[in-house]
């Protein structure tokens, strides 16, 4: 990976990945994307793991959107549009990844770290960090698949006035409108935060967790009611004829005698 600017590791059957540019306050350079986009890809089959956590090094933040040196040097309009559909291939690997995938927001987040942050299906703030979609600020619009997520999260309204603000919200605010799930309040905290959330997670089992990802992804794309339903008793009959249920149901259910 381009100058370890991203770590990943494998611990305790959770991926963590860190952008790791404190000195560029953790910039998404397009090498950075491409690289993020291949650890998803790459441990999307890998059956051991429950959970991704997305953080940034340091405590100031946790990633300051699109590297402004690098995307200057874009001029034309398909260069423009190359970036946008590579950065957003690169959110989907997010999107799609068959498992939960946490931001921890360690500091602050604007402009295409926020897309990232909503391209996640979980976020935790610590208490100082601030989020904002300030796109608008450089005479710009989101790029990278933000604007819909932020729709779906937030509802119409709160969306487009982030957008039209360019509000860089306390995370007491995202929390009230439901931008974050959850804001820790003592410093130092996040990390423990983070296992905590991992917890009930750790204990189930992979190809359940996968499950309720895949239900829950295709709500998000936009599914229909009809597909949702057949997809979900798909996914119930495979989890019926599993192993685990049964030995799971051994556990709880009364011994015939």
């Amino acid at each position: 990976m381009t100058e370890n600017h991203l770590l990943a590791e494998v611990r305790d059957k959770v991926l963590y990945i860190t952008f790791n540019r404190p000195e560029k306050h953790n910039a998404l350079s397009q090498q950075l994307l491409i690289d993020l986009k291949g650890i998803f890809e790459s441990h999307s089959m890998d059956e051991s793991i429950v959970a991704a956590v997305l953080t940034g090094s340091g405590r100031k933040t946790f990633a300051a959107g699109g590297d402004l040196r690098e995307l200057s040097k874009i001029r034309t309009e398909s260069a423009a549009r190359e970036m946008s559909n590579n950065s957003k291939l690169a959110l989907n690997s997010i999107r799609t990844f068959p498992l939960p995938v946490i931001a921890a927001l360690n500091g602050n987040t604007f402009g295409g770290a926020a897309e990232l942050a909503v391209a996640c299906d979980f976020r935790i703030a610590d208490f100082h960090a601030k989020i904002g979609f300030v796109q608008g600020r450089l005479a710009l619009s989101t790029a990278w698949g933000g604007g819909a997520d932020l729709f779906q999260l937030v509802g119409r309204s709160n969306g487009l006035k982030l957008l039209l603000t360019g509000k860089m919200l306390s995370s007491s605010e995202a929390l009230e409108i439901g931008l974050v799930d959850q804001v820790v309040s003592v410093e130092g905290e996040l990390k423990q935060s983070v296992e905590d959330f991992l917890i009930p997670l750790r204990n189930q089992h992979a190809h359940v967790i996968r499950t309720f990802k895949e239900l829950a992804d295709a709500k998000r794309r936009g599914d229909s009611k009809n597909d949702l339903n057949e997809l979900e008793t798909e996914l119930f009959v495979s989890n019926w004829i599993n192993d685990a249920h049964w030995e799971a149901a051994e556990k709880v259910l009364p011994t015939r005698k």
